[in-house]
C-alpha cells in the first residue's frame, strides 16, 4: 500500500518535515518540528488521527496547569519534602514512623525466625543498610548512624530552602547517644 505524503502538513503543533522510515508494524514514521522547537519522530496514523499533536510539550504544560490548579497539590509546590522528592529521597517516608512499626524505631524490625534485630535504610533506590544484630540498641546504632551517613548531607541542602518542611522535625542523634529517636513527636 502506498503511504500519502505528509511533507509540509500541520498536525496541531507539529509540522511534518520529511519521512523518517517505517515502524516494526509497518506505519510510515514521519520526522516532525514542534511549534516549541522540539523535533520528533510520529507515526503516520497517529497524526493523521489526532492522537500525537505535539512533541509532548503540550502535554506538560497542561499537567503544569492542573497542578498549579488543584489546591492541594499547589500547596506542596517549593516545600523541602518535595524537593527531596527529586533528589531521589522521599523524607517522608524515610524517618517518619510507620503504623505497623512495631520497634518504635524507623527502619528497625524484629526477625522471629532468626531471633535478630534488622537494621534497612534505603536511600537513593539502593538499600545501603541491611544488618542484623543480636541486641536492638546495636541495630538502632546503626540505623542512626546510616542515617547521619547518608541523610545530614541532603537534609543540610534543604535547611537552604525558605519553603517550611511538613516532615516531622528532623534531630540527627549525636555519636554518643545514639539511642534516641532521629524523628520528634512533639506536635
Amino acid at each position: 500500500m502506498r503511504r500519502k505524503d505528509l511533507t509540509g502538513l500541520q498536525f496541531g503543533r507539529l509540522t511534518v518535515l520529511t519521512f523518517a522510515g517505517a515502524a516494526k508494524n509497518g506505519n510510515a514514521m514521519w520526522l516532525c518540528q514542534c511549534t516549541c522547537g522540539n523535533k520528533t519522530v510520529v507515526d503516520g496514523y497517529r497524526l493523521r488521527k489526532g492522537t500525537t499533536t505535539s512533541c509532548g510539550c503540550y502535554r506538560r504544560e497542561v499537567m503544569r496547569q492542573a497542578i498549579r490548579s488543584n489546591p492541594k497539590t499547589a500547596a506542596k509546590i517549593g516545600q523541602k519534602d518535595q524537593f527531596a522528592a527529586t533528589e531521589g529521597v522521599n523524607l517522608t517516608a524515610t524517618l517518619n514512623l510507620r503504623s505497623s512499626n512495631q520497634s518504635g524505631v524507623t527502619g528497625v524490625s524484629f526477625d522471629k525466625q532468626a531471633g535478630k534485630w534488622n537494621a534497612r535504610l534505603f536511600f537513593k533506590g539502593h538499600l545501603v543498610l541491611n544488618r542484623s544484630f543480636v541486641s536492638f540498641a546495636e541495630a538502632v546504632a546503626a540505623r542512626h548512624q546510616a542515617e547521619r551517613t547518608y541523610l545530614v548531607p541532603l537534609l543540610e541542602r534543604l535547611e537552604t530552602a525558605a519553603a517550611p518542611c511538613p516532615v516531622a522535625s528532623v534531630r540527627f542523634a549525636a555519636a554518643n547517644e545514639p539511642e534516641q529517636p532521629l524523628v520528634s513527636r512533639e506536635a
